[in-house]
């Protein structure tokens, strides 16, 4: 073949190409270390290989569907992937029941930890809805902000949901595979989380420090934890009440034995569970969606 019958072949083939990119409606963003500083729109997939920053003056928005892909590398050895979304401006992550926004590793066989985490750190704003978040140290970060996060699923993560000094509203989440389910630091924090499923996780809830017992975890599903429902962290020694919550069972002292507090280590707080609900909290299963 001739090398002008080559080049027709070269340009027939990446027309090609061009043309199924239109017709499948997927466009595809590949990113490094890089900051956004002002309006940005994600959709289609973005694969991100570093750290990516949302800065005060940034706002970032993810359209439903979108897939957020983070390459599984560890440059410093600490078994935590590097890849980050870190936001210290604006982030609106609004996906749809059929159509959520997956955050996930590009590993061919992912595994907790093999990204870092998608992280708010004195975000001026933040609403997140109908995301998925998984195979990462923490599926979400929320420290020093306001935020609100209803809908979503943390799964084969680290810590699935993790937060500390918040103002946060979450509700309607799923939280499940992960070794530790809900991991916080209160802080004086002012927290709302109520009709969440909890389930099949290490530890469901654990309490690391600094809980003042203000936290209103109440109408939630905390059920089928492998090791404990409920665990003290060694600077916990403040009592810790968690309300009006299905644990899996009506039975007080099986309800108490799935807890680690003072019963177990005297330098730790009691863990209460007083009005424990008669049954399970439901929940919208739009994971059952095909493709999820």
């Amino acid at each position: 073949m001739s090398v002008r019958s080559l080049n027709r072949l070269a340009a027939v083939l990446l027309i090609m190409a061009w043309l199924a990119g239109c017709v499948s409606g997927v466009s595809r963003l590949k990113l490094k270390d890089s900051v956004i500083e002002s309006d940005v729109v994600w959709s289609g997939e973005v694969y991100i290989d570093g750290v990516v920053t949302v800065k005060k003056s940034g706002r970032l928005v993810i359209e439903p569907g979108t897939r957020i892909v983070f390459a599984p590398n560890d440059h410093d050895g600490d078994g935590i992937g590097d890849s980050e979304l870190l936001v210290e401006g604006a982030l609106v992550a609004r996906g749809t029941a059929a159509e959520p926004i997956v955050f996930t590793s590009a590993a061919a066989q992912p595994k907790a930890a093999d990204w870092k985490y998608l992280y708010l750190d004195f975000a001026r704003e933040a609403e997140i809805d109908y995301i998925i978040s998984e195979y990462a140290y923490s599926g979400l970060q929320v420290h020093f902000c306001r935020a609100k996060v209803t809908n979503s699923i943390f799964r084969h993560n680290v810590d699935g949901l993790r937060f500390s000094t918040v103002n946060l509203i979450a509700t309607g989440n799923q939280m499940y595979d992960n070794r530790h389910g809900l991991r916080y630091e209160e802080r004086r924090s002012e927290v709302s989380l109520h009709h969440n499923d909890i389930r099949d996780n290490e530890i469901g809830i654990f309490v690391v420090t600094k809980s003042d017992n203000l936290a209103h975890i109440e109408q939630n599903n905390i059920t089928g934890s492998r090791q404990y429902n409920v665990k003290l962290g060694w600077q916990q020694p403040g009592d810790v009440t968690l309300p009006r919550n299905w644990w899996g069972t009506t039975d007080p002292t099986a309800i108490k034995e799935s807890f680690f507090d003072q019963d177990r280590d005297a330098s730790l707080g009691h863990v209460s569970a007083p009005e424990p609900l008669s049954g399970p909290v439901d929940l919208p299963d739009w994971e059952s969606t095909p493709g999820l």
